[in-house]
């Protein structure tokens, strides 16, 4: 795995066009290692809908007690895309910060936008997830909201204002990057987080912004095959799962139009 490279620029994801098998291509038979693409099985990357599936039959698994689902195994080698909103709130609160967010300098007209991966390494129900396979620091970013496939900031409707209870359930589904002890350290983000500033001509412009951290890669999986493994502390509570992937290319969208502002890849 390479480092995170950044680029100022976008740039489309290249096609995968297959060629047609000459007829003495198609007299060979190749052995293929089991749970790896080849170039006539590639598919599309896999998006929020299905990893939030693939996420569910694994909680369910583990909450009923029975083994991982075989149905997921199939994920390992392929590569996905996930966009994950910031920002739905307003201006970041520095008292209380997000994971990603926004703030505004008003003197020097600059708006600044910051991402950090989540660092699971010391926390004893990562170390459970990851199990067998050797690490030396995991970090990752949580799917939140994952009862909608909407990639989008949730319509504005307070539970304050329809007076149920406002939810303090615990985050359950990520992905995660487990590194190898002998991976160069300069792979990990550690304390550095992604980060941006755009030029504003006038603060008013920036109200009620919201923005897209894009994140994309490949599932890597675990040693046992599976690409997600979790942990449940209670039987009252839903489990904590997480997804071993390898990141390729992150980035901050406007989602007004999809434009892509910055970019990090491998």
């Amino acid at each position: 795995m390479a480092a995170l490279i950044m680029s100022g620029c976008s740039s489309n994801v290249p096609g995968e066009d297959q060629a047609a098998p000459s007829d003495a291509a198609s007299e060979n038979v190749s052995e293929v290692a089991p749970g790896q693409p080849t170039e006539a099985t590639r598919l599309a990357p896999i998006g929020r809908i299905d990893l939030i599936a693939a996420f569910g039959r694994a909680s369910d698994a583990v909450a009923a007690g029975q083994a991982l689902p075989d149905a997921n195994r199939q994920l390992v080698g392929r590569t996905f895309s996930l966009k994950l909103p910031f920002g739905c709130d307003g201006e970041a609160d520095k008292e209380r910060p997000a994971w990603a967010g926004w703030t505004l300098d008003r003197n020097r007209q600059a708006l600044k936008l910051s991402a950090a991966p989540e660092r699971w390494t010391d926390a004893a129900w990562a170390k459970s997830i990851a199990g067998d396979m050797a690490h030396e620091a995991v970090e990752g970013f949580w799917i939140e909201r994952p009862w909608t496939s909407s990639e989008e900031c949730p319509a504005g409707n307070p539970a304050s204002e329809s007076g149920l209870p406002a939810s303090d359930e615990r985050q359950t589904m990520g992905i995660a990057q487990f590194f190898a002890p002998d991976s160069p350290r300069t792979f990990q983000r550690g304390s550095r987080p992604y980060a941006h500033t755009i030029r504003v001509r006038e603060p008013a412009d920036v109200e009620g912004r919201t923005y897209r951290f894009a994140v994309s890669g490949r599932v890597t999986g675990f040693p046992d095959g599976q690409p997600i493994h979790c942990v449940q502390d209670a039987p009252d509570r839903r489990p904590v799962c997480l997804m071993a992937v390898e990141l390729a290319r992150v980035s901050f969208e406007d989602p007004r139009d999809g434009t892509v502002l910055v970019e990090w890849r491998n």
